[in-house]
């Protein structure tokens, strides 16, 4: 902790700043009678999920990747759906 007269604070401010992000508590004072108090601000860190905190609380289906000719005409659209042509091209070797 170090007190400070409102002078030495205003001509050293990013000196007294420094020490504050270092963890030093700066008390200011004017004449002589501590009037502030400039200390780091105290900051919580996120609890970051650990990865596969889940894992094994649900099964995936076997043929989850897996769609019909019909799901799949449902979802990009028929031939003549003028918005296929934005639709990604089918990496299938079958059809």
């Amino acid at each position: 902790m170090v007190k400070l007269n409102l002078h030495q604070v205003k001509a050293q401010l990013s000196k007294y700043i420094g020490m504050v992000e270092a963890g030093e508590v700066v008390i200011v004072c004017k004449r002589n009678v501590p009037v502030a108090e400039i200390r780091p601000i105290v900051t919580r860190k996120k609890k970051v999920p650990e990865l596969g905190w889940a894992e094994g609380a649900y099964k995936v289906p076997a043929d989850f990747n897996e769609m019909t000719e019909d799901e799949l005409t449902q979802w990009e659209g028929d031939e003549g759906d003028p918005l296929r042509k934005y639709a990604r091209k089918r990496a299938r070797g079958k059809k």
